[in-house]
C-alpha cells in the first residue's frame, strides 16, 4: 500500500512539473508573438511595480489565446509517461531469431523515471523561455556597464531656464499607441489610405517634427517603448530602467528620485498640475511618478467613481472610455483656467490600447478591422477636443502638445501586411499654438527623450544649451544625440548598466543620506 502511495505521489509531482513546463512554453510563445517589440525590462518593470488596474480583458485574452497551445504542448510532453494498463507493442524487431519489442509512446522506461523526465522537460521549457523572451540579452546588459548617461545627461538644476513673463498653460495629450502608420503613405504614413484624417490634418497644419520631409515622428528608444516608459521619457529625457529588485525605486517617495522632470520644473514655477487617466493611475506606478515629480492632482477611474461620475459596475475596458475622458477633461480644464495660476494638464487616452482596442458604441465601423475603426474614432475625438480648446478664452496663452506614448503593441504582422516595404514606424506628434517656430522640423532623427526640452520650448521657455536630460530641443538647430551618434549606438549604450543612473537617478544621493540618517536614528 505504501509503495503504491509513493508511486502516486511520484506521478502527481511529475504531472505538476509538466503542467508548469507547458505553461512556461505557451506563455513564452504568447509574449514573444504579442509583445514582439517589447523587451524583458518592461515585463520586469510591471512585475516590480505591480499590475494593479490592468484591464481584465488583457488577462482574459492571454489565457484564451494560450489555452489551446498549452493543451497541445501538455499532451505532447505528457504522452511519454501516460499510464496505460494494457500497452500495445508498436515495433517488433527480430535479431538472430530473437524477438525484441519496443513501446514508443507511452514508454515503460520513461515512465519508470518519470520524475527525472519531468525535470528534464522543465529545464527545456526554461531554456525556451530564456531564448524567446531575450533573457540572455537582458542578463548580458546587466553585466556590461556604460558611462553614456553620465557623459550626456543634463540636469535641469544645473542650467538656466527662462519662462516668458506671462507663463503659458500646457495641455499635454498622450494618445495611447498612436503612431503615424495609419496616415496615408503619400503624406508620410504607411497605409494606402488614411485612417486618421483629423490627426493627419492637425500634423500638416501645425508643427510636426518628422524623420522625413512629410509627416513623421520619433523613433523608439530603449526604456521608453511602453506607457510608463513613454511618460517618463517624454517628461524627464531619461529611459526607464528599473533593476529586478527595484520595487523600492517605484514607491511614491523614490520613483526616479534623482530625476528633474517637467513636473518638477512646472511645480517650481507655480503651476497648477493635473493628470487624468481613463484607468487606475496606480497601474505601472503612474501615481507614484506624478506625485513624486510635481505633486500632480490625479483624476482616474477611482476618482470618477468616488465623485459619483460613474459606478463601479459601469467600468469598461481599462476603466472608462475616451469620450468620458475628454468630457471630464473639459470640466477640469475649465476649473483650472479659472485660477489665477498657470496650469498644466496631462491626459492619457486608452481606447487604442492593444489588442484590437476598445470600440465605443458611437463609433462608425468604416474599416475591415476593429483596430482601424478604433483609431479612426480616436482621431475624431481628438479633433473635437482641439476645436473645443481653441474656442476657450484662455486658448491664446495655451500650448497643446499631442503625442503618442509609444508604438502600437498590436502584433507586428498587422502592420507588415498593411504598410509598404521599408516603412519606418514612428510615434505621432504635433505642437499646436506653440510659442515659437522651429528652425527646421523635417528630416530630424529623434526619440521620445527629445520631447522633454521640446515641450518646454513650445511654451516659450528658453533653455540654456537647448538640452535637458538626454533630450534636445527640436525647435533649435542643435543636433539630437541620435543624430550625432547614431540610433543603434545610443540604443546599445542605454541598454547597458549605468552606475550613474543607479546611484544618481534611481536613488539620489540626498535620499541615500536621508535613509542612512533615519536608519541610524532607529538603531
Amino acid at each position: 500500500m505504501k509503495k503504491k502511495t509513493n508511486k502516486s505521489i511520484l506521478s502527481i509531482l511529475a504531472i505538476s512539473i509538466l503542467v508548469i513546463s507547458a505553461v512556461i512554453i505557451s506563455l513564452s510563445a504568447y509574449i514573444s508573438i504579442k509583445f514582439a517589440d517589447q523587451g524583458i525590462e518592461e515585463m520586469l518593470f510591471y512585475l516590480v511595480s505591480g499590475t494593479e488596474g490592468a484591464s481584465n480583458d488583457v488577462f482574459i485574452s492571454a489565457v484564451f489565446t494560450s489555452l489551446l497551445p498549452f493543451l497541445i504542448i501538455f499532451c505532447i510532453i505528457f504522452m511519454p509517461i501516460m499510464k496505460i494498463k494494457k500497452r500495445k507493442n508498436i515495433i517488433e524487431v527480430k535479431i538472430k531469431n530473437k524477438e525484441f519489442f519496443f513501446n514508443i509512446l507511452p514508454n515503460n522506461f520513461i515512465y519508470k523515471f518519470r520524475l527525472l523526465y519531468a525535470f528534464f522537460i522543465l529545464f527545456i521549457s526554461l531554456i525556451t523561455c530564456y531564448q524567446m523572451l531575450g533573457v540572455n540579452n537582458y542578463i548580458k546588459s546587466l553585466t556590461e556597464y556604460s558611462t553614456f548617461i553620465e557623459d550626456n545627461y543634463i540636469n535641469g538644476n544645473d542650467i538656466s531656464m527662462t519662462f516668458p513673463k506671462e507663463k503659458r498653460n500646457l495641455v499635454l495629450l498622450y494618445l495611447e499607441s498612436m503612431e503615424n502608420s495609419m496616415i496615408a503613405n503619400e503624406n508620410g504614413g504607411g497605409w494606402n489610405y488614411t485612417v486618421i484624417p483629423e490627426l493627419e490634418k492637425l500634423a500638416k497644419e501645425n508643427v510636426n517634427f518628422s524623420n522625413s520631409d512629410k509627416i513623421g515622428g520619433a523613433l523608439p528608444i530603449t526604456g521608453t517603448t511602453w506607457t510608463v516608459g513613454g511618460l517618463v521619457g517624454t517628461t524627464s529625457g531619461l529611459p526607464l530602467k528599473i533593476p529586478v529588485n527595484g520595487n523600492e525605486y517605484t514607491s511614491s517617495t523614490n520613483f526616479l528620485s534623482g530625476a528633474y522632470t517637467l513636473g518638477d520644473i512646472l511645480n517650481k514655477e507655480g503651476y497648477n498640475l493635473k493628470a487624468m487617466f481613463g484607468s487606475n493611475a496606480n497601474f505601472g506606478g503612474r501615481t507614484n511618478f506624478y506625485k513624486r515629480h510635481g505633486n500632480y492632482d490625479i483624476f482616474d477611474l477611482n476618482t470618477a467613481i468616488k465623485e459619483g461620475k460613474m459606478k463601479e459596475s459601469e467600468k469598461v475596458w481599462w476603466g472608462f472610455d475616451d469620450s468620458h475622458l475628454f468630457e471630464w477633461a473639459k470640466e477640469e480644464i475649465t476649473s483650472l483656467a479659472n485660477s489665477d495660476k498657470p496650469f498644466s494638464i496631462s491626459l492619457l487616452t486608452a481606447n487604442t490600447h492593444f489588442t484590437d482596442g476598445y470600440l465605443e458604441s458611437g463609433a462608425e465601423k468604416i474599416y475591415d478591422t476593429q483596430y482601424e475603426n478604433v483609431f479612426a474614432y480616436s482621431s475624431k475625438q481628438v479633433d473635437d477636443f482641439v476645436k473645443w480648446l481653441q474656442q476657450q478664452n484662455f486658448y491664446s496663452n495655451t500650448t497643446l502638445v499631442v503625442i503618442g506614448d509609444h508604438h502600437s503593441m498590436q502584433p507586428d504582422d498587422y502592420y507588415t501586411q498593411r504598410t509598404y516595404g521599408g516603412y519606418s514606424r514612428t510615434i505621432y506628434n504635433t505642437f499646436i499654438n506653440s510659442a515659437v517656430d522651429p528652425v527646421s522640423s523635417k528630416n530630424r532623427i529623434f526619440t521620445s527623450l527629445d520631447m522633454f526640452p521640446t515641450i518646454l520650448a513650445s511654451m516659450g521657455v528658453e533653455i540654456e544649451g537647448d538640452r535637458l536630460g538626454l533630450g534636445t530641443n527640436l525647435f533649435s538647430d542643435r543636433k539630437t544625440l541620435v543624430e550625432e551618434l547614431g540610433l543603434n549606438y545610443v540604443n546599445k549604450e542605454l541598454g547597458k548598466n549605468s552606475e550613474f543612473y543607479n546611484h544618481k537617478i534611481l536613488q539620489d544621493d540626498y535620499f541615500d543620506l536621508m535613509r542612512k540618517a533615519k536608519a541610524q536614528e532607529n538603531q
